[in-house]
């Protein structure tokens, strides 16, 4: 049963060079990490756009504020002290406070203008860095493509032999192949012989009693720590 699975495996490991080769390559590295910059930047931007039209609104808004209250504040700028004494503490009263708004009104545009200042220079770092990312782009993709059509074409055959070797092999099988090549290195599967029943030939746990039962009965295990698959000669 494994032998079939053993030169699926062969097969496999040809496709997943090529796959590194892909990850490793300083060219596609660069495009990948240009490409995925490029199709969040839009967000982003608009993002920063919405935060500056909502900052302009909360300012304007401000602004209207302190008009007004300097409307109120000048019917406060003269106060006679030979009118009564209730009346004079509570027109200082309403001056006072009025002081106070103003205060906290230029407080807040203070703020808004200062991360007003800085949306805008994050607007210019990522216009800046998108520029420099579309020139990463186009530089590094006639390199990928080169590398892709080179690549592509090899994996074409080894996955047409890969589908015919497939069709040798128990589904479920199949199945917890492609399972531990998801999260697990090459080689993927063990055979070992009667003498090494005992631990994973993988991994090095040492199996239950019930995992050496089952490998010496079904000739097959799969490694509970590891997920590798071990055959029993």
């Amino acid at each position: 049963m494994y032998q079939k699975l053993l030169e699926y495996q062969e097969e496999d490991r040809k496709l997943k060079t090529i796959e590194d080769a892909y990850k490793t390559n300083e060219d596609y590295k660069k495009y990948n990490v240009a490409v995925r910059f490029l199709k969040t930047v839009t967000e982003t931007k608009n993002q920063i756009e919405d935060r500056a039209a909502y900052l302009l609104s909360e300012l304007e808004a401000l602004n209207k504020k302190y008009d007004r209250l300097a409307e109120d504040q000048t019917e406060f700028d003269e106060i006679d002290d030979a009118q009564e004494e209730s009346t004079v503490t509570f027109l200082k009263k309403k001056s006072q406070e009025l002081s106070k708004a103003f205060a906290d009104i230029e407080k807040e545009i203070e703020k808004l203008n200062g991360e007003m200042t800085e949306l805008v220079a994050q607007y210019k770092k990522l216009s800046a860095e998108t520029k420099a990312m579309k020139e990463q782009y186009e530089k590094s993709r006639e390199s990928v493509e080169a590398i892709r059509k080179t690549g592509e074409s090899e994996k074409a055959v080894i996955t047409k032999k890969l589908e015919e070797i497939a069709k040798q092999i128990p589904p479920e099988l199949m199945a917890k192949y492609n399972a531990a090549r998801k999260t697990s290195k090459f080689p993927l599967v063990y055979v070992v012989d009667a003498g090494d029943v005992k631990h994973c030939a993988a991994c090095g746990t040492e199996f239950s009693t019930l995992e050496t039962a089952t490998l010496k009965k079904d000739k097959f295990i799969e490694c509970e720590n590891c997920r590798k698959l071990i055959f029993l000669k």
